[in-house]
């Protein structure tokens, strides 16, 4: 199940040039963790989400085989198109896989430091209870370089925000 669902998150966030993908950031503990400390109901959702993944190549690039067997540019538009497609419930998946495959990518202290974000302490492994919890003060900041050439390129693929609003889904 693991890999199944590896599959599916490191789909939609790959390495864009120099810009690390999921599947370089120890994805493989990280899914191991998710599974422990889930719910059951949770990790099926997951699952479910995975499997959706691998068989729905079919709605989205035409193609009638799973998803592992796309090529690179096929699974690149297979996870695009399913995160815009018209139907709710479709999107619905893809937003759990996308939210999970996202909580991972971001935390990664490459990708925070690629991005000039401040890295994340230690998770101290318990819940923050408090009434009010405290935000932390943070730095100025300046727009990071890779995300406005990440996004350059998703506009020059036609990815423009807003596109599903109106229609346009590449």
């Amino acid at each position: 199940m693991n890999d199944l669902v590896r599959f599916a998150l490191v789909a939609f966030f790959p390495r864009v040039d120099d810009l690390p993908g999921l599947a370089e950031l120890g994805v493989d503990e990280k899914i191991e963790a998710l599974r422990r400390e889930s719910t059951f109901l949770f990790w099926l959702g997951i699952v479910g989400g995975a499997l959706f993944f691998q068989i729905s190549p079919i709605l989205t690039v035409l193609r009638p085989w799973p998803a592992a067997w796309l090529t690179e540019e096929q699974l690149d538009r297979h996870a695009h198109r399913l995160a815009t497609h018209p139907v709710y419930l479709i999107r619905q998946i893809t937003v759990l896989i996308k939210l999970v495959a996202g909580l991972f990518w971001g935390q990664s202290p490459e990708i925070r430091h690629h991005l000039a974000l401040p890295v994340y302490g230690q998770d101290p492994g318990t819940r923050r209870i408090e009434p009010v919890v405290v935000r932390p003060a943070l730095a100025p900041r300046k727009p990071a370089e890779g995300l406005v050439k990440l996004g350059k390129k998703e506009l020059s693929r036609g990815r423009q925000p807003g596109a599903l609003a109106s229609g346009k889904v590449a």
